[in-house]
């Protein structure tokens, strides 16, 4: 399993972990986390990546942001 730390906006200080259990992603990858309602998604940028489970629950990845997909994120309006 992958921990990933992410930022919602690449300027941000604050990042948060998530787990993911999917495609490995690394630092400067862009991926899709649920967003505060949990049945849309938002984009966030890989800032760390580890192994080492967190001493907290983690929210998934839901996967690798492709920016050429059709997908559209929830507006940006309720970020964290």
């Amino acid at each position: 399993m992958q921990y990933v730390q992410c930022k919602f906006r690449e300027e941000d200080s604050r990042s948060y972990t998530y787990e993911n259990e999917g495609e490995p992603l690394a630092v400067g990858d862009m991926a899709k986390v649920p967003d505060r309602s949990g049945d849309g998604w938002k984009r966030v940028y890989v800032s760390g990546v580890t192994d080492e489970a967190p001493p907290f629950p983690c929210k998934p990845v839901l996967g690798k942001y492709e920016p050429e997909s059709d997908d559209k994120p929830t507006p940006a309006a309720d970020a964290a």
